[in-house]
C-alpha cells in the first residue's frame, strides 16, 4: 500500500475508533412550575401556582467552537412544562462520541410549531398570539388571590449552553445515550432584579396592579395592568433594572425576565441572543 494511502487508511481507523452514541433532549418544568413556590421563598409573603406553562421549543443544536455541526432539528414544538416531566424534545442518534461543546435551542415563536405533550388548543393558542412563553396562574396571600395570564412574543436563542458541574455542551458516550435537559426556571419570572444573582421573588407590586387604570379590581393582573406601574414608584431597594434604559414600568421588568426562563441542565445557563 502506498505510504499516503497507508496514512488515509490510519486516519480512518482512528477517527472511526471512538465509535457513535445518542443524545436525547429533555424538558422540564422543576417543582416550581410542576408545583408551587410557596411563601417561604417570597419576600413579601406570597405563594404562587402555575396552572400552564407553555414554551415553544426549537432549533437544538449540538455543535463545536470549530462551527462543526453533530446534529440539529429545525423542528418547533410546544410544550406545557407545568405537567409533569422530563418530557423528550428530541432525540438524536449516532452522533460521534466525542466533546460537543456548543450547544444551543431557541425557545420563539413558530407558526409551523406542533405538539410536544401540549394540547391541541393550547398549540393553537401560541400560534395565534404569536407566543414564545403562555403562562397562567394565581398569587396567594391569606384571603388574597390574584390570578394572571400572560403571553410573551420573544424570540431568543439559548447560546453557549454549560453546566456547572459537567461542563460546556455535551460528551457523547461510545456506544451509549446521553440525557440532557433544558430546565425551564418559572421562579425567575418574580425576580426583583434583573442582574443581580442575589434576586429576590415578591409579588407585591404584581398584585397592586389589579384594576389600575380600569373601574377596579377584578382579581387578574393583566400585562397591561402591569404596564401603569412606573418603576419609579416602587418602594426603594426593590426592582432593580441594572441601568437597562428601555426598562421603565412593571411591564417592561417582567418581559425581560422572561428572556432569563431558559437553563441547562438544571441550574446551568446560557448566553440568551434577542432576535
Amino acid at each position: 500500500m502506498k505510504g499516503w494511502m497507508k496514512a488515509a487508511a490510519l486516519l480512518g481507523l482512528t477517527a472511526c475508533s471512538s465509535g457513535t452514541g445518542d443524545v436525547v433532549f429533555t424538558t422540564y418544568g422543576e417543582d416550581f412550575i410542576e408545583k408551587e413556590m410557596p411563601a417561604t421563598e417570597f419576600e413579601d409573603g406570597w405563594s404562587v401556582r402555575y396552572t400552564k406553562f407553555l414554551v415553544v421549543l426549537g432549533e437544538l443544536k449540538v455543535a463545536n467552537h470549530e462551527n462543526e455541526v453533530a446534529a440539529s432539528s429545525t423542528s418547533a414544538k410546544v410544550y406545557d412544562v407545568h405537567r409533569a416531566g422530563p418530557v423528550e424534545v428530541v432525540r438524536f442518534t449516532g452522533l460521534a462520541a466525542e466533546d460537543w461543546d456548543e450547544v444551543s435551542y431557541a425557545i420563539a415563536p413558530s407558526a409551523e410549531a406542533t405538539a410536544g405533550n401540549a394540547s391541541e388548543e393550547d398549540v393553537a393558542r401560541m400560534k395565534t398570539g404569536g407566543f414564545s412563553v403562555y403562562v397562567e396562574g394565581t398569587g396567594t396571600k391569606g384571603s388574597d388571590t390574584k390570578r394572571f395570564a400572560w403571553g410573551f412574543t420573544h424570540n431568543t436563542l439559548y447560546e453557549h449552553c454549560e453546566s456547572p458541574d459537567i461542563g460546556e455542551g455535551v460528551t457523547v458516550p461510545s456506544g451509549g445515550e446521553e440525557v440532557v435537559q433544558l430546565t425551564m426556571h418559572g421562579d425567575h419570572l418574580f425576580f426583583d432584579d434583573l442582574q443581580s444573582p442575589e434576586a429576590k421573588m415578591r409579588f407585591d407590586a404584581i398584585a397592586q396592579a389589579d384594576g389600575l387604570g380600569i373601574a377596579g379590581p377584578d382579581g387578574e393582573v393583566t400585562l397591561q395592568e402591569l404596564a401603569t406601574v412606573d418603576l419609579t414608584t416602587l418602594p426603594r431597594g426593590t426592582y432593580g433594572t441594572g441601568g437597562a434604559s428601555n426598562v421603565r414600568n412593571l411591564r417592561d421588568f417582567v418581559s425581560s425576565l422572561v428572556r432569563t426562563v431558559g437553563h441547562y441542565r438544571g441550574e446551568g445557563e446560557c448566553s440568551p441572543k434577542a432576535r
